[in-house]
């Protein structure tokens, strides 16, 4: 009888030593969450129809994969509308379940009091809608020697934007190669900065690189749809947390309408 006790005690002891010692690993099993752009002339169709196939990929090569937010053009500034404003997507077209991000660009920076206004009113009509918007991204390819000039606008901006919504910005890699100490302060001011990786043979993921945004913790990764370069970064960035991603959807993913951003 004391034999049957005795093992029936060490497999009791031996579940409880197997749970305690998986359990970090359960907890933190979360490998990649990958957020989608919806350019102008996309749809949310497009979005989720490249999303399940990505995530059917994540179950094929056993990596723990899970959807993010989606990220909205909504207004844009460029060359060849002498800068002025001109509407995007709109809420008709994106359900209320969706948590959304309401992507801004621009060619050269805005005037703060102008493009506050434009983001304080779509946020006030996204919402009346009943979507569900959880913060803004400001798409900017600022020059690497003007970072400093480009974080005192996102400060300026913060304070005319309401607190609940964050601001998120896109990024370029060649910030930190070429001005680490103010691409780590400019980070350092938003929730997030996604670095954009959609240039192949521009944009090489270098050790430099890799080096310089390694203690950056808010760090997203935006690739083109077919751009598997993804895969490397996730086994050297896995180390640091969860690997978050943003992909941009392009003609070569099913979608014949707008080009890659640039």
């Amino acid at each position: 009888m004391s034999r049957i006790v005795s093992g029936k005690l060490k497999s009791i002891l031996s579940g409880i030593f197997l749970c305690v010692f998986l359990f970090p690993f359960f907890a933190n099993a979360q490998d990649l969450i990958i957020d989608h752009w919806v350019w102008a002339g996309q749809t949310l169709d497009d979005k989720n129809h490249h999303e399940q196939k990505f995530l059917e990929n994540c179950q094929i090569l056993e990596i723990a994969c899970r959807a993010g937010e989606v990220r909205v053009l909504v207004r844009s500034w460029g060359h060849q509308t002498s800068h002025k404003s001109i509407p995007h997507q709109s809420p008709r077209y994106f359900q209320d379940t969706e948590k959304l991000i309401l992507t801004y660009r621009m060619e050269n920076r805005i005037n703060v009091r102008e493009i506050s206004a434009f983001i304080n009113r779509d946020i006030n009509i996204w919402k009346r809608a009943g979507r569900h918007i959880i913060g803004i991204e400001i798409d900017y390819d600022s020059p690497s020697s003007k970072l400093d000039e480009y974080r005192a606008w996102l400060i300026d901006l913060k304070k005319k934007i309401p607190a609940d919504i964050s601001v998120r910005i896109t990024g370029l890699p060649t910030w930190f190669e070429d001005n680490r100490r103010d691409a780590k302060k400019l980070a350092t001011v938003v929730s997030e900065v996604s670095l954009m990786f959609y240039r192949q043979k521009q944009t090489p993921i270098t050790d430099h690189l890799l080096d310089a945004i390694k203690k950056v913790n808010n760090i997203r990764y935006g690739f083109l749809c077919n751009d598997d370069r993804w895969h490397r970064l996730l086994k050297e960035q896995k180390k640091y947390g969860t690997f978050r991603m943003a992909i941009f959807i392009t003609a070569e993913c099913h979608v014949n309408r707008e080009p890659a951003p640039s």
